[in-house]
């Protein structure tokens, strides 16, 4: 990647940091709004390593979730992190899947006092899924990897009113990630078959000095 193009675009797949991989341009709202967020989480993560104790999604996107959120609420994860010990502090029950050791020991010190968050580890694409209990859940986060299992699994066990959201949603197949984009388009269907809302969210994410696109399905 030329130095031009990494600082206008950061990544060849973006027209610039502006723009998601999709093509789209963050509103200026968003831009006013979040941007600033996003520079100073950047420049403490990159000072300091102080890494923001939230999900690393789109700010409007969590501001909805955290209002969707409560004691009574249920969450599963997939993909561990910062966000796991937000989601302990938002959500009466957290299951969270990660399939990447090293981190797993970080992510386990850091929601050891919470008891109700029940941190699995599922080693290779078979166990992943697996690993997630066979109940139903109010909010089901796909962050990680495989991410096209994670949403089959998420349609059938997502609870009436209640919320998906697919994070970079406006990536290509990855080989850690998954199909994605087979991922986004069954969510969507899944959304339009039973006349539940979708929302996209092209925005910043704290320490991510471009924008990105998650997409929001169901929930009020």
């Amino acid at each position: 990647m030329n130095p031009w193009t990494r600082l206008v675009a950061g990544a060849p797949t973006r027209k610039t940091r502006l723009h998601d991989e999709l093509g789209n341009r963050v509103s200026l709202d968003r831009l006013l709004r979040n941007g600033p967020h996003a520079i100073v989480s950047s420049a403490l993560r990159l000072a300091f390593d102080r890494r923001p104790v939230a999900p690393w999604i789109s700010y409007d996107a969590r501001a909805i979730i955290e209002r969707f959120l409560s004691s009574d609420r249920s969450v599963l994860e997939f993909g561990s992190g910062m966000s796991t010990v937000w989601y302990a502090q938002h959500a009466g029950s957290v299951v969270s899947i990660e399939d990447y050791a090293p981190w797993r020991r970080v992510v386990a010190a850091l929601v050891a006092p919470f008891p109700h968050v029940d941190y699995r580890f599922a080693k290779g694409q078979g166990a992943y899924i697996a690993q997630a209990p066979d109940r139903l859940y109010d909010l089901i986060m796909i962050d990680g990897s495989w991410r096209l299992d994670c949403a089959s699994f998420a349609i059938a066990h997502l609870r009436d009113g209640g919320m998906i959201y697919l994070d970079n949603s406006d990536k290509a197949f990855g080989p850690d990630t998954g199909d994605i984009p087979a991922a986004s388009a069954l969510l969507r269907g899944f959304a339009r078959d039973k006349g539940l809302a979708v929302r996209e969210f092209t925005d910043f994410a704290p320490t991510q000095l471009f924008v990105q696109h998650g997409l929001m399905i169901g929930g009020a």
